[in-house]
């Protein structure tokens, strides 16, 4: 017989739990607290040593002995786990002094001496406090509940003196999980929470409380973010909202929430904080009730900032937050705009551009001078308007502030339903008075005096205007991310205006993405810092690295149909370090929160820009390990409303779908292709008289398939970041291609091969003494100067070539590019220098290494098949249906077999990366002849030449339409043959977003153009052309 649900009304309200989960459930249950009492048998016992222990102390009056004892024992709400736990002499010190804190407090009331005491062992902690804010919440949080390798269970509960001030009592306990073989157990049903959980939870949790937890235990699987469970008691209007999370995902939750719900004028009676060993958090909170506020608004209230709390608990303006001056809405808000202004203040001022202009507005313009001016900027950048200047800014100018975040409330909120706008923290921000217009804005900021304040709000109401949509307002999200547009970069300092740009800011972390097409790809990076200067450094260069990588993708991807994209997270100093999947995670979570628009599940959001955006990614620096969750992720949040999950990353593992670059040498084919170009061209055969310097190791994708391909080239030197390896008569290359082949860096080279002359220094070696006598003393920093230092490690004309496989952006500038060149000739010691490392070599240092002699080929123009493999990675994953991209581009996981299709469409991918860069590297090298230009800047024009024509075509409107027959011809020549013969032209004209298919349209006719027919694109050039190809069919 089944068993009758209770009717939930009766029992609670605004209860967002299943039904399922108060099956069988009484009144006296929900009532109840959740944890049954622990029988501490010996506790009488106890009790009298401990007031016979007090009265030997002689220092609380003996007619008071008994009474305080009680007090403790019996009004503070103490579970007997801690007297069961607890030894009788520091119970007796925790009376004590317990009672000498109340002496005191009574004594100097009229100073407010609250309470304020802790006492913390190996295993436990007790803290008591009074006072509105709690002293000890965020110390509770950095010493127990946020520690990575350690799990503690929390117990508060809240009392009232004698006096009638309210005491709040933490109990701290280390966590101990029995079930070892359990611990990375991922199921949470409620039969089989006792495998994961604490000894203490199982004992004295009641099966209601297993039943609820486990529900959100179940849900917490299907979403990265906070599950917010919440109900009232319907007889005393008692308010339980419990949280569920995985741990250490957000740093001093904790005490955050409690800091909220003392915002809205409600008392934590009793929390209760339990870990997992499957590493979730589970927050309860027992709130009293407030007869002032609406109990469902208070309810949908403390719900929704819950999870905006989530996303950044420890903020800028949390002082802000706590003395009840802001609210958390507009804490969040003020920390997100630092953050902006921090990178985008102008703060070179229009003499930097006076500056600027006189440099290198020339015929002729000095490399030096480029680098310099950048230099002066990056000057600027670090020595005025500051971060702590902006936050100074912000708090002399609360009202403004809040006047600032009234005017993005009122243009991104959404008050579609009714109950949504009577929410507290709308009727509070309605009464602000707000800026509705830019001559409203203008009008109020003549009223701030200071200029340099004034200039910081300006770059506020700036980032404002600049937000097309964002997640803000939605309840369920993990990070903060807004859509911007991007016109209100100055022109000045970024010449190439962005097509799209998003903003992300998360607890750990801060973060941009910019692309340059609609239609783009592009790697995400994580950039980590090995201390706070390092950190500093990074987050001056953050923007500015991030637009100059988008730009350098943008030149690179000209042979394929997505524009140039990249996405930079720079992850904040400390512990979060040691958190980079956490970061990405929220990061795409909350990207996916603005690309994915139709989920029915999440409330909409106003979105000015109003179209779809797809954005197309793949791993960089730090993130390739995280790229087939990023895959699934998209899969599970977005496949059922037609997000295109299979073409959202590249480079995942064959068995979703991906074509690693690193097992078929895409990027290294294309480098490969220059090497060997340039030997055609200087007629050099044998190899083995090119010796050879390399940065990157056989533990890289480039490193080691650059070893693999490089045939009997003779290696002298391999840097990574394990060390060096030099031997100028020639490393011993099976050893090489032992580490290439295991993916091996440097630290695991036999030292035995070495020959007479040879060494090998890693960056943890001191004190190494060289075959030549000389000492190493820095192992690291003997590392990090290599590249500055071959004239002194090597002897004249020993490097032929060297090929930056690896390494940091702009390596060498105009103040290192001297390292490498000969003082005595003017010669670049180095003739041959094929950069396969992004942006390793700045474009003014290239300029002096090519005028020193050097052959210098370009990133930009090198590297480009690692892009070409993603992006007919993407196509194959547009074209192909679920089920035929399942069964013929997804290795089985199982028996590791390869569908033929993978295979054969692998080897015409790498085919064409062969061709593209043959291509190109022939038109560059027929461009020098003729034109006597760098190839650095011949690289750059050719991607110019070849992105304005395909912009062009791309918008043609005579060329896709009007004439299908040539636009099929065109199409016919540009796609995978194999692609074509499997599904055919018109399930992939079917299937491929059109606005991508004009793209692969455009970037065919302009790059086959431009390598045939040069950079010259007048229009009869075009024309016969376009015959040519019509002739050929």
């Amino acid at each position: 017989m089944t068993a009758a649900i209770p009717n939930l009304q009766s029992l609670t309200l605004d209860n967002n739990f299943s039904q399922s989960s108060f099956q069988n459930v009484s009144r006296e249950d929900v009532q109840a607290n959740g944890y049954r009492p622990s029988v501490f048998e010996s506790k009488d016992d106890q009790i009298s040593k401990v007031m016979d222990l007090l009265d030997s102390y002689s220092l609380i009056p003996e007619n008071l002995i008994e009474s305080e004892t009680s007090f403790f024992y019996n009004d503070l709400g103490i579970d007997d786990t801690y007297f069961a736990s607890e030894s009788v002499e520091n119970i007796a010190s925790n009376i004590l002094a317990l009672y000498a804190a109340k002496i005191n407090a009574t004594v100097n009331s009229n100073l407010n001496n609250d309470i304020h005491f802790k006492k913390i062992t190996d295993n436990h902690a007790v803290y008591f406090e009074t006072g509105s804010v709690s002293n000890f919440e965020k110390e509770i949080d950095d010493e127990f509940l946020d520690v990575a390798d350690k799990s503690y269970r929390l117990e508060s509960f809240t009392s009232n003196l004698p006096n009638g001030e309210m005491i709040r009592c933490h109990f701290v306990y280390k966590s101990i999980f029995s079930n070892e073989e359990n611990q990375l157990v991922n199921s949470s049903s409620s039969k089989e929470i006792d495998l994961i959980s604490d000894d203490t939870f199982q004992k004295i949790a009641t099966n209601y409380t297993k039943t609820l937890y486990s529900e959100i235990l179940e849900e917490s699987k299907l979403t990265e973010g906070p599950i917010v469970k919440h109900y009232t008691i319907s007889e005393t209007g008692e308010l339980r909202i419990i949280i569920g999370f995985k741990k250490g995902s957000s740093h001093r939750y904790n005490s955050a929430l409690s800091t909220l719900v003392k915002y809205y004028g409600l008392n934590i009676k009793r929390k209760y904080v339990e870990n997992f060993s499957n590493n979730y958090t589970i927050i309860s909170m027992y709130l009293n009730s407030n007869p002032e506020l609406e109990s469902t608004l208070t309810t949908l209230q403390l719900t929704k900032e819950a999870s905006l709390l989530y996303c950044i608990p420890d903020n800028k303006f949390y002082s802000k937050f706590e003395n009840g001056e802001w609210s958390i809405q507009e804490c969040i808000y003020a920390h997100c705009g630092v953050i902006f202004a921090t990178h985008f203040l102008n703060r070179s001022g229009p003499e930097f551009q006076q500056l600027k202009k006189i440099l290198l507005d020339s015929s002729i313009v000095n490399p030096k001078n480029v680098e310099l001016v950048s230099k002066i900027k990056e000057r600027f950048n670090s020595e005025t308007f500051s971060e702590s200047y902006i936050i100074e800014t912000f708090n002399s100018n609360s009202e403004f502030i809040q006047q600032l975040y009234k005017h993005f409330v009122d243009n991104h909120y959404t008050t579609s339903s009714t109950k949504m706008v009577r929410t507290l923290s709308y009727q509070r921000t309605s009464q602000i008075e707000g800026i509705e217009n830019d001559s409203q804005f203008n009008e109020k900021i003549q009223d701030i005096s200071n200029d340099g304040y004034s200039t910081v709000l300006k770059v506020l109401y700036s980032f404002n205007k600049s937000i097309l949509k964002t997640n803000f307002f939605q309840t369920s999200k993990i990070a903060l991310s807004f859509r911007l547009n991007p016109s209100f970069l100055p022109v000045s300092e970024y010449p190439n205006t962005p097509f799209g740009m998003f903003f992300i800011v998360g607890s750990e972390f801060r973060g941009f993405h910019i692309r340059f097409r609609d239609v783009a790809r592009g790697g995400i990076r994580i950039v980590l810092s090995r201390n706070e200067d390092f950190y500093l450094k990074n987050m001056r260069s953050l923007f500015d690295e991030n637009y100059n990588l988008a730009s350098t993708q943008q030149k690179k991807n000209k042979d394929i149909p997505e524009g140039g994209s990249k996405g930079v997270i720079l992850i904040n100093p400390g512990s979060a370090q040691l958190k980079p999947k956490e970061c990405f995670v929220k990061y795409i979570d909350s990207l996916l929160d603005l690309l994915i628009l139709n989920d029915p599940t999440r409330e909409k959001i106003v979105d000015f820009y109003g179209k779809n955006e797809m954005l197309y990614m793949g791993p960089d620096e730090n993130t390739a390990g995280f790229v087939d969750w990023a895959t699934l992720h998209a899969k599970k949040r977005g496949a059922k409303f037609g997000f295109p999950w299979k073409a959202f990353f590249t480079g995942k593992s064959p068995t979703i779908g991906g074509i690693p670059h690193d097992e078929y040498g895409m990027t290294t084919l294309s480098v490969r292709a220059y090497t060997e170009g340039v030997y055609k061209k200087l007629n050099i055969d044998d190899w083995s008289k090119i010796k050879k310097l390399q940065m990157g190791g056989g533990d890289g994708d480039l490193g080691s398939n650059e070893i693999k391909l490089s045939g009997n080239e003779t290696y002298i030197g391999l840097v990574d970041g394990f060390g060096c390896i030099v031997d100028e008569d020639g490393i011993d290359k099976n050893e090489l291609l032992r580490l290439a082949n295991n993916r091996f860096g440097n630290n695991k080279f036999d030292k035995s091969k070495l020959g007479p002359k040879g060494y090998a220094i890693m960056v943890e070696d001191k004190d190494i003494q060289l075959p030549n006598g000389k000492i190493i003393h820095s192992g690291i920093q003997f590392r990090n100067n290599f590249h500055l230092n071959l004239k002194e490690i090597y002897p004249p004309n020993s490097i032929n070539l060297w090929v930056p496989c690896g390494g940091r952006p702009n390596s060498i500038d105009v103040t290192t590019v001297q390292s490498l060149i000969d003082s005595k000739t003017g010669k670049s010691i180095i003739p041959i220098i094929v950069e396969g490392a992004n942006l390793f070599i700045t474009q003014a240092a290239k300029y002096i290494l090519e005028d020193a002699g050097a052959i210098v080929l370009k990133d930009a123009s090198t590297n480009k098949g690692g892009v070409t493999s993603s992006s007919l990675e993407v196509l194959a994953a547009l074209s192909l249906s679920d089920e035929e991209f399942q069964n013929k581009f997804c290795v089985d996981p199982v028996n590791n077999s390869v569908p033929r299709f993978y295979q054969d469409y692998v080897k015409e991918v790498q085919e064409i990366i062969k061709i593209n860069a043959d291509n190109e590297f022939n038109m560059l090298w027929k461009l020098k002849q003729d034109t006597k230009k760098s190839f650095a800047d011949l690289s750059d024009e050719l991607s110019i030449a070849i992105n304005k024509l395909g912009d062009e075509l791309s918008s043609s409107k005579e060329l896709w339409e009007d004439d299908v027959e040539f636009r099929n011809i065109v199409l016919k020549n540009a796609l995978p043959k194999l692609l074509l013969n499997e599904i055919g032209l018109d399930r992939i004209l079917e299937r491929v977003p059109e606005s991508y298919l004009k793209a692969i349209f455009a970037t065919k006719l302009a790059s086959e153009f431009v390598y045939t027919r040069g950079i010259d694109a007048n229009p009869a050039k075009f024309l016969e052309f376009v015959s040519s190809i019509k002739r050929s069919t």
